[in-house]
């Protein structure tokens, strides 16, 4: 991927504020970062091989801002930036922060309290056709666990392309949540819901009589001088980087009913603003509130979370985050007040990958240490196995030449390092994990391994026996490395990109992301998704060079390697 890179020192004049897992492994080759690191390296981290889209980063550290724009291909947002103007990007569900400082607000105003329930503050307005929904409160829509689905019965996602949020309005949200069935009463265990912040952003639109984008003017954006946080473009719709997934071009999304689940956009220096402002506390010009997002309410995937804000690590060194996801931008916004210091990365590519950057921060903020361990070489294989959580979780462990291989799905086998007592350490990823066996059977396989990476945790139980090789010989892998293209009629060639690392296949195909593939025990020359059911079996001619692959999945293609 050609990558032109522009980089900022200390950038853009700040305004003066008023008052003052799913476990994510890293990708093959990628890199340890912190805060120090250049942030142009943080913007090529997520854009991969993307050769399309654009990526803006800001870091502030140590009372001071930096920053880079990196532009992947053909992607051109030169002229904008050289004029001092910066780009805005959709930043997604990061919005759902601004909704919670909203809640926030009204609760300290004494407005509203997180107790007050659907079927009270929307009587009039919604006759529910369950109790259940009706007993939904505002605690449970901010943190995920009102036991709403993702999204409404009635609504049609369709593709990237097609801005399926545009015509959703008030009144239909009202009608499906009155039409809503739970199978549970609240509270649920915390899961992910667009409905449930598209449901409390009205709630607050309908309180004070506004729509919810006012409310952020109003209240956090006005005041903070973020005159680049908005939900309309208007006439800065030229400013908008543009979108696209993998190389095709994206539109923006528009947002009615659902603006407090993800209806803005915004500059990487209104996020830093924001960012100050919050980290500024109780004290700056955000008042109590900005405090009291923060505050812990519950529990979420493999951490906490505040105000819509989710939340890592102990009480005295917390970090806060979110991400964000439209049709054709990707975003990571994350602030650390033990630190002061805050990370923001905009992508305007719905195949970028800034998580894995905020991910490498994170594991620098929570560094793990080695210890002394007397695990022999010849006892890792008790370790071996695939262990799940309920919540989706799953890792898989591999024993292999004295080393005890690890990854969670989706991502490569990495090396770890045993440390201590049943506990195995990868010093690159911050991600430590600790074996559980029955205090009557400490000898025996353990029955549970509980994880921790970037402040989170997460338990998950043996389910079964894991695959016999993590790695290959380095020879073996290179012989499988290329490209391979499948001819199809009247349609565009299917293109797979094989790439061997560290004993280890990982496949592209066309403008998709690249994933691992394993091999298959007991069939040569075919390896496995497992992100994806679907196998490639790779083919040799008579001399034994590798010269074809097929895949399998809803049927075969053959691909030839190219240049055969």
């Amino acid at each position: 991927m050609r990558l032109q890179v522009r980089v900022w020192g200390p950038f853009w004049r700040l305004v003066l504020l008023a008052l003052g897992f799913a476990f994510a492994g890293q990708p093959l080759g990628a890199q340890p970062l912190n805060l120090s690191s250049d942030p142009a390296a943080m913007g090529r981290l997520a854009l991969g091989e993307l050769k399309h889209g654009t990526a803006a980063v800001g870091v502030w550290r140590d009372g001071r801002a930096t920053g880079a724009l990196v532009q992947a291909g053909e992607t051109d947002a030169g002229a904008q930036a050289e004029a001092g103007t910066p780009l805005l990007f959709e930043i997604g569900s990061i919005s759902k922060v601004f909704a919670g400082l909203l809640l926030a607000q009204a609760v300290e105003r004494g407005d509203l309290t997180l107790d007050d329930r659907l079927g009270d503050v929307l009587a009039g307005k919604v006759t529910f056709g369950s109790s259940a929904v009706a007993s939904i409160t505002l605690r449970q829509l901010v943190t995920h666990s009102s036991c709403l689905p993702r999204l409404p019965a009635d609504f049609q996602a369709g593709s990237a392309r097609e801005n399926p949020y545009r015509s959703y309005e008030r009144a239909r949200m009202w009608a499906a949540l009155a039409a809503q069935e739970l199978v549970k009463a609240p509270p649920c265990e915390a899961s992910y819901s667009n409905f449930g912040f598209g449901v409390l952003g009205e709630i607050l639109s309908e309180r004070y009589g506004k729509p919810w984008s006012e409310l952020v003017r109003e209240r956090i954006t006005a005041p903070l001088g973020m005159h680049d946080t908005l939900q309309q473009l208007g006439d800065q719709a030229p400013r908008l980087a543009a979108g696209f997934v993998g190389r095709e071009p994206t539109p923006p999304w528009d947002m009615l009913a659902f603006s407090g689940a993800g209806a803005l956009r915004s500059t990487v220096p209104d996020m830093l603003l924001f960012s100050r402002a919050i980290l500024a506390g109780r004290d700056g010009p955000l008042g109590p509130a900005a405090e009291r997002m923060l505050t812990p309410l519950g529990r979420i995937d493999t951490g906490e979370i505040g105000y819509g804000v989710w939340i890592r690590g102990p009480a005295e060194r917390r970090s806060y985050f979110h991400e964000g996801w439209t049709g054709g931008y990707r975003s990571v916004w994350m602030i650390l007040p033990d630190t002061q210091a805050a990370f923001v990365l905009l992508t305007s590519n719905g195949q970028a990958q800034p998580w894995r950057a905020r991910n490498a921060l994170a594991a620098s903020y929570y560094p793990v240490a080695a210890q002394a361990s007397l695990i022999p070489a010849t006892e890792l294989g008790v370790f071996a196995g695939s262990y799940s959580a309920p919540g989706g979780g799953t890792a898989t462990f591999v024993a292999q030449d004295g080393v005890l291989y690890g990854r969670p799905r989706g991502t490569a086998f990495l090396p770890s390092v045993p440390s201590g007592t049943d506990t195995f350490l990868n010093l690159d990823t911050g991600m430590s994990c600790r074996f559980a066996r029955g205090p009557a059977l400490p000898h025996a396989a353990p029955t549970s391994v509980t994880c921790s990476q970037g402040g989170g945790e997460q338990t998950l139980s043996r389910t079964a026996s894991a695959p016999p090789l993590a790695v290959l010989p380095p020879a073996a892998v290179a012989a499988y490395a290329g490209q391979f293209v499948a001819r199809r009629l009247l349609k565009a060639d299917m293109v797979f990109d094989v790439r061997a690392s560290a004993g280890q296949l990982a496949v592209k195909l066309d403008n998709q992301l690249r994933y691992p593939v394993f091999p298959v025990p007991g069939q040569p020359d075919r390896f496995a998704y497992d992100v994806v059911k679907a196998e490639l079996q790779f083919e040799r001619d008579t001399s034994g060079k590798v010269v074809a692959m097929v895949l399998h999945q809803n049927g075969e293609f053959r691909a030839l390697r190219s240049g055969n």
